[in-house]
């Protein structure tokens, strides 16, 4: 299993989701898109399902040799709609 941290802020924006929501819709991702033009790259950007069934984004950078999640939020924004429409993935 990989290395998957979740920053706090995290879960200080976003108090509708739980660590173990991320970590969950983190490991049952269906869709990934990497955020080439990103001023942060190399980050990613993954969909999954949390254990309550809901749809959670998610933006992560590699770190100590797994994952940080940075980002986290559900229901999914139009904004990451949008950027999965352009690379081909839509939802």
């Amino acid at each position: 299993m990989e290395y998957v941290e979740v920053h706090p802020r995290v879960l200080e924006r976003h108090p509708q989701l739980t660590e173990e929501d991320v970590r969950r819709a983190w490991d049952t991702a269906f869709v990934e898109a990497a955020r080439v033009g990103s001023p942060n790259w190399p980050e990613y950007l993954r969909v999954g399902f949390d254990d309550k069934g809901r749809e959670v984004e998610m933006v992560a950078a590699p770190y100590k040799g797994g994952w940080i999640i940075y980002h986290a939020n559900t229901p999914l924004s139009k904004r990451t709609r949008d950027e999965l429409k352009r690379c081909g993935r839509e939802l």
